[in-house]
């Protein structure tokens, strides 16, 4: 809420306007952060794998560990989009 608060004030929008978009990018953003086994992980072995010469084990598996923040990202969103749709309904 601080980020659409702060995109509010400083854009001079709507606080409902961008609301969903930040709730997308925060799910986003926490669940690219929370897994594991992931690209970043392979990019980071293929460039020691370069430095040194040494191969890194290949057999780690993508994990993710869902967490409270990214169960209040979820939570956000949706309470988002009903809100985003309850405000313009005459719109549509």
């Amino acid at each position: 809420m601080g980020i659409n608060y702060g995109i509010t004030i400083l854009f001079k929008v709507g606080f409902i306007d961008y609301s969903f978009v930040v709730g997308l990018i925060s799910i986003v953003v926490i669940y690219f952060f929370s897994s594991s086994g992931g690209f970043s992980s392979k990019n980071l072995d293929m460039q020691i794998q370069g430095q040194t010469g040494i191969r890194m084990d290949q057999k780690e598996e993508k994990k993710f560990y869902p967490s409270i923040a990214f169960f209040t990202a979820i939570l956000y969103t949706v309470v988002s989009v009903i809100a985003l749709l309850y405000t313009y309904k005459d719109y549509f």
